[in-house]
C-alpha cells in the first residue's frame, strides 16, 4: 500500500482491521510520516467499532504536526467528549490551546496524571485560575495514598471518617516533593483503611477548609442474607405504606428551589386530608449556605423531612442513609435539578401495582436518555413549569396505565417497589459517585425476577447534570467499566432497544395530543434510502431561510415524520393504503399547516401524493434521479419540474422536452485544498452512496491504474458496498464515512491531483457530489447535460453514454497526460 514510509502495512481487512490502523497511525508518528499517520487514523475514526479516544488523539497529533491547529484542537475536544479523563488528550490540550479548554484540561489532569512536569504544568495553570490547593488520591483495600499540594495554607490534614470514629493526620510540606516549589507546598501521604463492611470518607482539608471529599467503598464482603427471597409474583403487595420521594440535595440553589416548590405544589395537589407522599430531603453537606437555609425553613414548617450528612457522601452514600431512615412503602429516587408535575407519585405508583413483579417505573422527560422525550437519548430543552405541566396532563391522558419494558430504568426520577428494596437492597457502593448506581440496581432487581418499567403517562422535567456537570461524561466511563463485570451483555442490549425502540408508539401518542406549532411550514418528501442526503440537504437550506421544514422520509410502505431542528413531531409514522389511515394522515399533514410541498422522491408513494391534492397543497416536484415516478411524469406540461443545477436542467430538457423546467437555487459548499505538496499526487473517487455498480467500476479503476501508473494512490472518501475487497487493493485506501462540510479536511493530506465523482448514475443536489465537483482541483464526472455545459479547464466531462470500460479508459488516460 503506497503511504509514505510505512510499508509493512498489513491488509487492513477483516474483524481486527480497526486495531491495525491504529497501530500503524502510531508507528508513522514514531517515524515522523504524519501524513501517513493521519490517513491511517483518520480512517479507525471514521470505522467501527466505535472509536475510543485515543483514536481522535492519534488524529490531532498527525494534524497538529502538519501544521493544521484547529483541526488538532477538534480532535481533542472530540476525544474528551468520548472519555473527558483520556490523560493523553488533556496533555495535549494543556500544551496547545490557548482559551479555557487548558483550564478544564489542567483539572482533568489533576489526580490522573503522574508525570511531575505535566503536574506541575497543570497546577501553574489551575493557579493562574485563582485554585490555591490540589490533591490526587488512589485507594486501596488496605490504605489510601497520594499527594496534596497548596498555596497560602498554615495546615493541611487527611482524615478518614469509619463507623468506628474518625482518624486525622496532619500533613508537613516536603520540600523535595516533585511539586514542591517557591510558591507551592506539596507532600504525599498514606492513610491506613481498617476493615469494613461499611463505606468510608476520606476528606482533605486546607486551613479547616474542605478540598477534597472521596467516598471509599467497603473494604469487606457483606455478611450473607439470611434467606433467599421469593419470587416477587408470590408475594401481596402492600398498599397501606404511603410512598416517599428521596431528594439529595448538593448544589445548584435555583434548580433545587424550584425542585422544591414542584413537589410542595404536587404535594398539596392531593387534596385536602390526603397525604401522597412523603418528602425526604437529604442535605449531603452542601457548601451553598441559601440551600441549607432553605431546607431547614421547609423543614421546620413540617413541609419536608431533612436529614443532614455532617459530610458529603456523594450520591449512593445519601441515598444509602436515606434508606435507611425510610423502613417501609415505595420510594421515589428524585434528583433535586426536576421539576415534578401534580399526581406524578400517584400514577407512577399506578403502574407499578399494575402487575406484581414489577420492581422499578421511570417516566418520561425532556432529558432521560432512552426516555427523552421528543427525541430519544438527547438532552432536549428544559420546558417551563407551565409547560411541564402541560406535557404530563396530556401524556396522562395518552397513555394512561400503560407500562413498557426497558432494560432498566434511570435514576432522575426512579420509582422503586417496596418489595424489590427489599429484595436487591440499597445501591452498590462500589461504584464512583453519580452514574449508573441506578442501572446496577435495575438489573440487580431483574436478575430476581422484577421489570423494569417506563410510564410513558407521567413526565418530569429535567435539567440534568447540574451537580457534575463536565466530569460526568468520565464519572459514567469509570462506572461503566464495573457495569460491564456485572452485567457484561447490558451494553447490546441496550443497543438492540433503541433499534426496536419500543417507546416510540408512546411518544407518538404524546405528540399526536399536544399541540403543535402554529408557523407555517415546508414538507419535503424524500425515501430514506435513496435520496435522505438530499432531503436533509434541502431541510438546511430552508431553515437557513427561516422556514420551518418537516422531513416524511418513506421507507417501504411507512412515511417517518421528522421536523428538522428537533421540535416535535419526532416519532409519528404514517401509513396509507386504506381509508382510516388516509383520514389520519390528512389530520396530521393538516396540523403541519404546510404551505407547500417539496417532493425529492423520485417515485412517491401515489396515494400520498392524492391526498395532498386533495388538501390542495402546491406541490414541487425536483428532479433528483434519472427516473420519475408516474407522478411526476403524468403532470401537465405547463406543471413545472424544478432543477437544481444546470446539468440537472440539461438533462431534464433532453429527456423531456416539452416540460417546463425551472432551475432554483441550490445550496452549495466551496471545497478548499491546499496547494499539491509533491509529486505522489492521488486520485480521489467520492461516490454518491454505495452500490454492486460503483464498487465494479472503482475496482476494474484501481487494476488498470496499477497496471500502468503502479505508484499513484487512489483514495475513496466514502464507504461502499464491500470495503474489505477494494482496501484489499495495495493502491487504493479508503477515508471511511464522510459528510459534505468535512471533505476538505479529509482530503487534503492526501494531496489529492484529481476528483472523480458523479459516475454511477444521475443525481442531482447530492451534497457530496455538487462539493466535489466544486474542488479547486480537476474533476472528471459524467456529462448528464449531453454536451450542453461547458466543463472547466481540466475538468474531464465523460459522455453519459459511455461504459464502464470506457469510462476508466478515459480517466487513467486523463491522469496519465496531467
Amino acid at each position: 500500500m503506497v503511504l509514505g514510509t510505512v510499508t509493512d502495512a498489513p491488509a487492513l481487512v477483516g474483524p481486527r482491521s480497526h486495531i491495525a490502523l491504529e497501530r500503524l497511525a502510531a508507528q508513522a508518528l514514531t517515524v515522523r510520516d504524519f501524513v501517513a499517520a493521519f490517513k491511517y487514523a483518520d480512517r479507525r475514526c471514521r470505522v467501527g467499532p466505535p472509536p475510543a479516544a485515543h483514536c481522535f488523539v492519534l488524529r490531532a497529533e498527525a494534524n497538529w504536526k502538519l501544521g493544521r491547529g484547529e483541526a488538532a484542537l477538534a480532535d481533542l475536544t472530540e476525544a474528551l467528549l468520548v472519555d473527558p479523563s483520556d490523560v493523553g488528550a488533556n496533555r495535549r490540550m494543556l500544551a496547545w490551546a490557548t482559551d479555557a479548554r487548558r483550564r478544564v484540561a489542567a483539572a482533568n489532569l489533576i489526580g490522573r496524571d503522574d508525570n511531575p512536569a505535566i503536574l506541575r504544568a497543570a497546577v501553574a495553570e489551575l493557579r493562574r485560575a485563582g485554585d490555591r490547593h490540589w490533591a490526587a488520591c488512589s485507594v486501596f483495600d488496605n490504605h489510601a495514598t497520594g499527594w496534596v499540594a497548596w498555596t497560602k495554607a498554615t495546615t493541611v490534614e487527611a482524615s478518614l471518617a469509619t463507623e468506628d470514629g474518625t482518624l486525622t493526620s496532619l500533613l508537613e510540606p516536603n520540600s523535595f516533593h516533585p511539586l514542591a516549589s517557591m510558591d507551592v507546598q506539596a507532600t504525599a501521604f498514606l492513610v491506613r483503611r481498617p476493615p469494613s463492611r461499611t463505606p468510608q470518607t476520606l476528606t482533605l482539608k486546607c486551613d479547616g477548609e474542605i478540598f477534597q471529599i472521596r467516598r471509599l467503598a467497603p473494604n469487606l464482603s457483606p455478611p450473607a442474607r439470611a434467606r433467599a427471597r421469593a419470587h416477587p409474583s408470590a408475594r401481596p403487595r402492600s398498599r397501606t405504606s404511603v410512598p416517599t420521594v428521596i431528594v439529595p440535595v448538593y448544589r445548584d440553589v435555583q434548580a433545587t428551589i424550584d425542585c422544591f416548590e414542584s413537589l410542595v405544589k404536587a404535594k398539596a395537589s392531593g387534596g385536602s386530608g390526603r397525604n401522597p407522599f412523603h418528602i425526604l430531603a437529604i442535605d449531603d453537606a452542601s457548601p451553598e449556605v441559601e440551600l441549607r437555609r432553605y431546607l431547614q425553613g421547609l423543614a421546620a414548617a413540617n413541609t419536608i423531612d431533612l436529614v443532614v450528612n455532617a459530610v458529603n457522601l456523594g450520591f449512593v452514600g445519601a441515598i444509602n442513609r436515606a434508606l435507611k431512615e425510610v423502613r417501609t412503602g415505595d420510594v421515589v429516587l428524585l434528583n433535586s435539578d426536576t421539576i415534578a408535575p401534580p399526581g406524578f407519585v400517584d400514577r407512577l405508583a399506578t403502574v407499578a401495582r399494575s402487575a406484581p413483579n414489577i420492581g422499578t417505573v421511570t417516566p418520561l422527560s425532556n432529558n432521560g436518555d432512552i426516555f427523552s422525550f421528543p427525541i430519544p437519548n438527547e438532552a432536549n430543552p428544559m420546558p417551563s413549569y407551565e409547560q411541564i405541566l402541560e406535557i404530563d396532563r396530556v401524556a396522562g391522558s395518552a397513555s394512561a396505565g400503560d407500562a413498557i419494558d426497558v432494560p432498566s430504568g434511570i435514576g432522575f426520577c426512579l420509582y422503586v417497589t417496596r418489595a424489590c428494596l427489599d429484595a436487591v437492597g440499597g445501591l452498590s457502593e462500589t461504584f464512583d459517585r453519580g452514574y449508573l448506581e441506578d442501572v446496577d440496581l435495575c438489573l440487580r432487581a431483574r436478575a430476581k425476577g422484577f421489570r423494569n418499567v417506563c410510564a410513558p403517562s407521567v413526565y418530569v422535567g429535567h435539567h440534568g447534570s447540574k451537580s457534575f456537570q463536565h466530569e460526568k461524561r468520565s464519572l459514567v466511563l469509570r462506572n461503566l467499566g464495573v457495569l460491564d463485570q456485572r452485567f457484561p451483555s447490558y451494553r447490546k442490549e441496550c443497543h438492540a432497544f433503541e433499534i426496536a425502540d419500543p417507546l416510540r408508539p408512546a411518544r407518538a401518542a404524546l405528540e399526536r395530543a399536544l399541540p403543535w406549532s402554529s408557523e407555517p411550514s415546508v414538507l419535503i418528501v424524500g425515501n430514506q434510502r435513496s435520496c435522505a442526503a438530499v432531503a436533509e440537504e434541502l431541510a438546511h437550506h430552508l431553515r437557513q431561510h427561516g422556514e420551518r421544514a418537516i422531513l416524511l422520509l418513506r421507507e417501504r410502505d411507512v412515511l417517518h415524520l421528522r421536523a428538522a431542528g428537533g421540535t416535535s413531531p419526532q416519532a409519528i409514522h404514517l401509513r396509507l393504503g386504506t381509508e382510516a389511515a388516509t383520514i389520519d394522515a390528512a389530520d396530521i399533514l393538516a396540523r403541519l399547516r404546510a404551505k407547500r410541498v417539496e417532493i425529492v422522491d423520485p417515485n412517491p408513494m401515489p396515494h400520498l401524493i392524492d391526498l395532498m391534492r386533495k388538501l390542495n397543497l402546491p406541490l414541487n416536484f425536483w428532479l433528483i434521479k434519472a427516473s420519475l415516478g408516474e407522478a411526476a411524469v403524468s403532470l401537465p406540461d405547463e406543471t413545472p419540474l424544478l432543477v437544481p443545477s444546470k446539468a440537472a436542467k440539461a438533462f431534464a430538457q433532453a429527456r423531456w422536452p416539452k416540460r417546463n423546467v425551472i432551475l432554483r437555487d441550490w445550496p452549495t459548499r466551496s471545497l478548499n485544498l491546499p496547494p499539491l505538496s509533491g509529486s505522489h499526487k492521488s486520485l480521489v473517487i467520492v461516490p454518491s452512496a454505495p452500490s454492486p455498480a460503483s464498487l465494479r467500476t472503482m475496482r476494474r479503476l484501481a487494476d488498470c491504474l496499477q497496471r500502468q501508473e503502479p505508484s499513484r494512490s487512489i483514495v475513496i472518501a466514502g464507504t461502499t458496498c464491500d470495503d474489505d475487497r477494494l482496501m484489499s487493493y495495495p493502491n487504493v485506501f479508503m477515508t471511511g464515512a464522510v459528510v459534505a462540510d468535512q471533505l476538505g479536511d479529509v482530503l487534503a493530506p492526501h494531496d489529492p491531483g484529481w476528483l472523480l465523482t458523479d459516475f454511477e448514475e444521475p443525481i442531482f443536489g447530492h451534497p457530496l457530489i455538487e462539493t466535489a465537483k466544486r474542488a479547486l482541483r480537476p474533476v472528471a464526472y459524467r456529462d448528464w447535460s449531453s454536451g450542453s455545459s461547458n466543463p472547466r479547464e481540466g475538468d474531464l466531462a465523460i459522455p453519459a453514454n459511455v461504459d464502464e470500460a470506457g469510462l476508466v479508459d478515459a480517466v487513467v488516460d486523463w491522469v496519465g497526460r496531467s
